[in-house]
């Protein structure tokens, strides 16, 4: 009797556990159920307010991109009347389908990106295609304006009108904000490889414009400077890096021969201890490159 009452209260202890381990395991699931929800809800929630702020910058970057360029316009429709009211006496008597262009200038190149443009090569590219388009080069500033970024074309408007009205002026601008310096466009002119979708009259073209940016900006204006000049730079060329290393603060800025070799005597005079000797110049050494 007794063993059948101990099975049976064994029994029902063994029920009570498993009605107690399911009411668990059903409050667990509907706690993880109900996290769940809460989580979806949340992730939800969060996505609506990322779309919302993604929206709202989208609408700013667009308002801000609108009044750029309504201001860009503004500035290139301003260069416009000062470069018509400065030359408006130059131009009265050219007729009216010689002022407008062939083609927009727009349309033919993209606007100047700096990721992905070289300033030097770009304008290069924007004047030969304004004289393909017989575009006035007293109006050169006005299109390129359209062309440059917005904060660049402020830099520009800034200027007095001689200045921003000027398109070489322009230019100094431009190269200096990029920092396109008389050694760059050195390196350019030696440097510079033609690609394949270049054709050689394009290589030419740029190859020359280097080379005169170069000459020109180290006012290289005669026969004589023009010669010291290559003579200067073909020496540099034999010289070792310790050397360049220790002039490198002046080393660009050396276009004479005679300066070139002062300094070099100078300095082979202070490494070796001993009386200055000559530097001498060998002509057939120096066509040689490195």
């Amino acid at each position: 009797m007794n063993t059948i009452i101990n099975e049976r209260r064994e029994r029902e202890e063994n029920e009570t556990r498993q009605e107690e381990m399911a009411e668990r395991k059903r409050r667990e699931e509907q706690e993880i159920a109900g996290r769940r929800r809460e989580d979806e809800i949340q992730i939800a929630e969060q996505k609506r307010q990322e779309e919302i702020e993604q929206s709202k910058l989208e609408y700013e970057e667009r308002k801000r991109k609108d009044e750029m360029e309504f201001e860009l316009q503004k500035i290139r429709l301003g260069a416009e009347g000062r470069s018509l009211n400065s030359n408006s006496v130059a131009n009265q008597n050219v007729n009216s389908t010689q002022i407008k262009p062939k083609l927009e200038i727009h349309h033919l190149m993209q606007k100047f990106n700096s990721d992905e443009y070289d300033i030097s090569l770009y304008l290069i590219m924007f004047e030969r295609l304004a004289k393909q388009a017989e575009i006035l080069e007293n109006t050169w500033v006005t299109h390129l304006l359209g062309l440059l970024p917005y904060d660049v074309a402020q830099l520009i408007a800034r200027e007095p009108d001689e200045i921003a009205n000027d398109y070489n002026e322009v230019k100094k601008i431009l190269l200096k904000r990029y920092k396109l310096t008389p050694e760059k466009f050195r390196q350019k002119f030696f440097m510079h490889n033609k690609n394949l979708e270049t054709t050689g009259k394009n290589f030419a073209y740029e190859l020359r414009s280097f080379f005169n940016e170069w000459v020109n900006r180290v006012k290289a204006d005669s026969f004589e400077k023009l010669s010291d000049l290559i003579i200067t730079d073909l020496n540099k060329r034999k010289v070792s890096q310790e050397i360049k290393d220790h002039f490198i603060d002046e080393w660009s800025k050396l276009i004479s021969p005679d300066d070139l070799v002062e300094k070099l005597d100078d300095y082979d005079s202070l490494r070796s201890k001993r009386p200055r000797k000559e530097w001498h110049y060998d002509k057939q050494d120096s066509l040689k490159d490195d």
